[in-house]
């Protein structure tokens, strides 16, 4: 791993085990349609064996773990790990466990499950094209992966500014990645992906911007993005300002994407 690949994991170390409590009762991780969708395109028959990378505190994890054989959640940050254990054991889940890893090298044999997911966390991934090579090795031929995550439109202008957003708001954060880069990932690594929803996020702008807690001139340029932007900009990403010109909210455009791995 390369000197940029590990800077980029220590930033989101950092971040993951400053905020890891917020994750927990975090509306937008812990609910959201998005679960329920992940679950229903799983079509888990109860003898799967499920994994689940960038797990967090666990929700997907969680959430799958009623209807799998096994489930094991991998996440980079030790304290996320922790939330996540603590949580599946207040459910009673016996069937789920967690690991701390990389998901560029993770401690599991080649072919090894029918189904592997990621929600919200790829655009943390410091080597994304690594990752998704790591995910397809231990896929099974024939076995599932999904993926769910906000995206950066296709228009430059647009890509540019979620990316500088988001990392403003999160140092940890590396890449929003197009719809068209993550099929290419995905095919290079004989993954058949498809879009299968895409939708609009909203989020409240005070709460968006307190769960990743920046340094306040960090703060101060994030208004100010939302404030100059232009026209096609701020419908693009439905951004939202009272009448004294301050952010109240935005959309981030999310897609789920499933890829079935050739046999």
């Amino acid at each position: 791993m390369g000197m940029e690949a590990n800077g980029a994991n220590a930033a989101v170390r950092a971040q993951f085990t400053k905020q890891a409590w917020k994750y927990v009762t975090s509306a937008v991780h812990a609910h959201g349609d998005d679960l329920m969708w992940i679950v229903e395109a799983a079509e888990l028959s109860g003898t799967e064996r499920v994994l689940d990378v960038g797990t967090g505190t666990g929700h997907t994890a969680l959430a799958l773990a009623k209807r799998a054989w096994t489930v094991i959640g991998v996440d980079l940050t030790a304290r996320m790990v922790e939330a996540g254990v603590s949580l599946a054991a207040d459910r009673g889940l016996a069937n789920l466990q967690f690991v701390v890893s990389d998901v560029v090298q993770m401690p599991f044999p080649s072919d090894f499950f029918d189904l592997v997911t990621c929600r919200f966390a790829s655009h943390h991934f410091a080597n994304p094209d690594a990752a998704v090579a790591e995910i397809a090795r231990v896929l099974k031929p024939g076995g599932r992966f999904i993926l769910v995550d906000h995206i950066a439109p296709e228009e430059p202008k647009l890509d540019d500014f979620i990316n500088r957003l988001d990392w403003l708001r999160d140092a940890s954060h590396v890449r929003e990645w197009t719809v068209a880069e993550w099929l290419k990932k995905l095919e290079r690594v004989g993954v058949d992906g498809k879009v299968e929803r895409a939708w609009h996020l909203p989020l409240d702008f005070a709460w968006w911007v307190q769960q990743a807690d920046p340094a306040e001139e960090r703060r101060v340029e994030i208004v100010q993005m939302l404030r100059n932007a232009d026209a096609s900009t701020r419908e693009a990403f439905q951004v939202r300002l009272d009448e004294g010109g301050q952010p109240q909210g935005f959309a981030l455009q999310c897609v789920m994407m499933g890829g079935t791995k050739r046999g």
